[in-house]
């Protein structure tokens, strides 16, 4: 799965809006947090991809 058939997915799916709702409460993302759940949702991403998806959250309206 891509990054942007997750987000497409996030659309219209509550669970995995609760998901990202939960590691979203503190206001912040660690580095295990973002690969556990790369991880579990089978998206292909590395170390250096995560200003670039953290950038791309904040602008989705996901994180401040």
């Amino acid at each position: 799965m891509t990054v942007e058939e997750l987000v497409q997915q996030y659309q219209t799916d509550k669970a995995l809006q609760e998901e990202v709702a939960a590691i979203l409460a503190d206001g912040k993302v660690t580095i295990s947090e973002f690969f556990s759940f790369a991880k579990k949702h089978n998206v292909e991403v590395s170390l250096t991809d995560l200003p670039k998806y953290m950038e791309q959250a904040k602008q989705l309206g996901f994180i401040k």
